[in-house]
Formats: structure tokens, C-alpha cells, sequence
């Protein structure tokens, strides 16, 4: 039994023995007894068993600390990227083998002999203490930098965080190799510059092609206006033959008259005036070809009745020779483009239809100009004839340059081609062909006024 118990049991029942007790009572100190003895030894299994799991427990929980640290390095290792731990002081306590490999170190160079703030002098940007100042400030940190080991300079990426071991915190440096993407960007950077230069030498054939081209239009129009000349110089010189034939018969006149004594006042009043008349008339044929040859430099606004009856005067008398006869109509519109180029477009396609008449034997040729408004947006101006129009087998090819369907050196194949350059690109309008009975006629559409302004306004 348990000293104190019988100690407190002498006391309460004022004995010195508890053999002084009756039976009873000491029956049931003993059963007290023989509990609190129960008591002790359940106690002292419980203790023993508590001590026992508590070890276990212990060492339990190493063994977990044990199997994490590890699986930790086993992770680290089979990462596809360097891994590399510090102190806060510094110290490197765990880089995996592929840290080791491309910084260029053996585990034990970088476990013993190397601290932070000596490997991050061989990087280029930023140092340990940059690290960890930036990441007192941001609990990540990622950056490109590169590294140089024994052997080259080398591209990496780094990512930097802090860990957390055993309630301390560490400094996690993760870094890869970029040498691939760094070898791409250069590539890419290569590339880019190749393609720069081939664009440049491709912008320079361009522009030399254009030239050419430029060269090669300017010799078509050149030669445009040779062919016209041509055509020009014979209406010409049909306008002039009626005022020669005046003049030359006026003069013999006058050689008679001075035989016969008619010679008067009255008489050379009247013989100068009709030799100035036709002078003058000579004159202004002269002044209008002039014109025409007149190159026009830039768009001004002109009025297409005033053009069309300008060549007209230049082109009927020749026309009237060949037994053709040719008819104006319609308003006096104005629109804005090269007038002296207009006209070369109207000889040129006047000059077609007297060719197709003549060509196909057409006793009495017709051509009917014709101008009118075609919508809000277009004037347009139809040429009609009766020459026989255009075999099917070459409406698609009437346009090209160098085509003709004259014989011998009778056509240069470019007059209808600058006519629709000229209309097309230069006037910004329409020149199109269509066959009719009998005949053909060309459609020329020019925008107007207002139409050209918007035009230009939405450049």
C-alpha cells in the first residue's frame, strides 16, 4: 500500500498500527490498497508504452526527414535544369549534377571550396547580393544572363525564389542553358538581316525595272507622238493645199492684171485680204499642231467639245480627201486632266476608224463623236464608225503594244495601247471597244471634276 495512504489513514483514525483497526475497515483499507497498486502498475505501462511510441515517433519522424531530403535530391537531380541551394550567408549546401556540369564545377569543388558570392562574380549582371536584395523585395526573380566557365561564355536563364528548409529560409537558384534559343535568335537575327538585304537589293531592281519601264513608256509615248506627227503632218498638209492653190491663183492673177493694166486701189485691197485670210488660216493650222506636240506637264481643267473640235480642225480636211465624214455632238463638258494628251487620244482613235473604212473599201465612211454624261460619276465620249469592226479573233489583243493589223510599216501597234495608258492611268477613266453593226465604236469614260477631287482626297 501506498505510504502516504496509510500515513493519512493512521492519522485520521488516531491509531499507531493499522492492526488496531477492526476487520471491516481493514478489509477495505486493503481493497483501497490493491487498487492504488493496480493503479501504479497501470501507470507505469502507460509510461513505459508512451516512452516507447514517443521514441518511434522519433524516430519515425527522422526517417521521414531522412526519406525527404532524399527524394529531394533525387528531384533534383532528374531536373532538366541546374538546381543549386544557399544559406543566406552564402553557403552552398546542395547544386545538383547538371549545375555542376554546365557551370563547369565537381560537387565537392562547389560543396566545399565555393561560396555564393564568389560563383556569381563569373555571371555578368547581377551578384549574390543583388539576388538577395531584389528578392527581399519580390519573392521571385527571373533574368537572362550568361556564365564563364573554364571553357566559353554561356547563355543561361535564372530563376531565383526563396525556400524554406527546416523553419530557415534558403536562397533557390534555378537556371537552364539558352544556347539553343540564343543560337535560334542569332539565326533569326541573320536571317532578318538577309532578308533585309535581299529586300534592299529586290527594292533596287524594282526601282531599276521601274525605271526601264518608265524608260520604255516614255519611248512608246515618243514614239506615239512620232506616229501621230506623221498622221499630223499629212492633215496638214492637206489643210494647207485649198489656201496654197488661193494663194498661187492670186498671184498669177496678179501678173495678168498688171499686163492687162487692172491694177487698182480696190484691186490690192481685195488681194491682200484674201491672202492674209488664208495666211491666217495657214497660220493657226501651224499654231494648233504646235499645241498639240505641247507636252502638259500637269492636270488643269479643260472642256472636251473645245479639245475634240480643236483636232477636228486639223483632221477634216483630210478626212473630207478620202471621202469620210465625221460629226461632233453633245455638251461642252468640263473635266480635269492633260488635254493635250485627250487629243492625241482622239487622233489616235479617229485615225483607226478612218483606216478600218479605207481598208474595207467603204465608199462612204462615216465617224460620229458623240459626248455625253454617263452618271454622276463619269463623262463619256463614243466614237462610232462604219469600217467593219474588229475581227472577234483579236478584240483582246487591240490594246497591246506593238499589235497592229497593218500591213508593211503602215502602223507602230502602240496608238491604241497609249490611248488606253493615257485614259487609264493617267486620267483615271475608261477605254473600252465594242463591236456594232457595221462597225465599231470606242467608249472613252473620263471622271469629272468633282469625282477626281474625291478621288485624290481619299489618297
Amino acid at each position: 500500500m501506498h505510504r502516504l495512504l496509510k500515513r493519512q489513514i493512521k492519522k485520521s483514525f488516531g491509531v499507531k498500527n493499522l492492526d488496531e483497526l477492526s476487520p471491516e475497515l481493514i478489509n477495505f483499507i486493503n481493497l483501497i490498497g490493491k487498487t492504488y497498486n493496480t493503479l501504479d502498475l497501470d501507470k507505469k505501462i502507460l509510461e513505459n508504452t508512451i516512452s516507447a511510441n514517443t521514441k518511434e515517433l522519433i524516430e519515425l519522424n527522422t526517417k521521414i526527414e531522412i526519406e525527404a531530403d532524399v527524394r529531394l535530391k533525387e528531384l533534383i537531380e532528374q531536373a532538366p535544369y541546374g538546381f543549386i541551394i544557399i544559406q543566406s550567408d552564402g553557403k552552398i549546401i546542395e547544386a545538383n549534377q547538371f549545375a555542376c556540369q554546365v557551370l563547369g564545377y565537381s560537387k565537392k569543388d562547389v560543396f566545399l571550396n565555393l561560396n555564393a558570392n564568389k560563383l556569381f562574380e563569373k555571371f555578368d549582371r547581377f551578384s549574390f547580393s543583388d539576388i538577395l536584395n531584389l528578392l527581399s523585395k519580390n519573392n521571385k526573380l527571373s533574368f537572362d544572363d550568361s556564365f564563364q566557365n573554364k571553357l566559353i561564355n554561356i547563355p543561361v536563364e535564372i530563376t531565383a525564389g526563396k525556400l524554406i528548409i527546416k523553419n530557415v529560409s534558403h536562397i533557390l537558384i534555378m537556371f537552364q542553358d539558352i544556347i539553343e534559343r540564343v543560337q535560334s535568335q542569332k539565326m533569326k537575327a541573320q536571317k532578318t538581316r538577309e532578308i533585309e538585304e535581299l529586300n534592299k537589293g529586290l527594292e533596287e531592281k524594282i526601282k531599276q525595272e521601274v525605271n526601264k519601264n518608265l524608260e520604255k513608256d516614255q519611248l512608246l509615248v515618243q514614239q506615239s507622238k512620232m506616229a501621230a506627227m506623221g498622221d499630223m503632218m499629212g492633215n496638214i498638209a492637206h489643210q494647207w493645199r485649198q489656201p496654197l492653190n488661193t494663194l498661187a491663183i492670186a498671184i498669177q492673177d496678179v501678173e495678168e492684171a498688171y499686163m492687162f493694166d487692172d491694177i487698182n486701189e480696190e484691186y490690192i485691197q481685195s488681194f491682200v485680204k484674201s491672202a492674209m485670210e488664208n495666211i491666217t488660216y495657214m497660220s493657226k493650222t501651224i499654231d494648233d499642231f504646235r499645241n498639240f506636240f505641247k507636252p502638259s506637264k500637269k492636270k488643269e481643267p479643260f472642256k472636251l467639245r473645245d479639245s475634240i473640235e480643236n483636232i477636228l480642225q486639223i483632221i477634216s480636211a483630210q478626212l473630207e480627201n478620202h471621202n469620210i465624214k465625221i460629226t461632233l455632238s453633245g455638251e461642252n463638258y468640263e473635266v480635269i486632266g492633260y488635254p493635250n494628251e485627250f487629243k492625241q487620244v482622239i487622233i489616235n482613235l479617229t485615225n483607226n476608224a478612218k483606216d478600218a473604212i479605207l481598208e474595207n473599201n467603204i465608199s462612204n465612211g462615216d465617224i460620229s463623236i458623240s459626248i455625253e454624261n454617263h452618271s454622276a460619276r463619269f463623262r463619256k465620249i463614243l466614237i462610232k464608225d462604219n469600217g467593219g469592226g474588229v475581227p472577234k479573233s483579236i478584240v483582246n489583243k487591240i490594246f497591246e503594244p506593238y499589235f497592229t493589223t497593218k500591213e508593211g510599216n503602215k502602223g507602230t501597234g502602240i496608238g491604241l495601247y497609249m490611248s488606253k495608258t493615257i485614259i487609264e492611268e493617267n486620267m483615271r477613266g475608261k477605254l473600252i471597244l465594242k463591236n456594232i453593226n457595221g462597225g465599231s465604236i470606242f467608249m472613252i469614260l473620263i471622271p469629272t471634276a468633282d469625282q477626281q477631287e474625291r478621288d485624290l482626297n481619299c489618297k
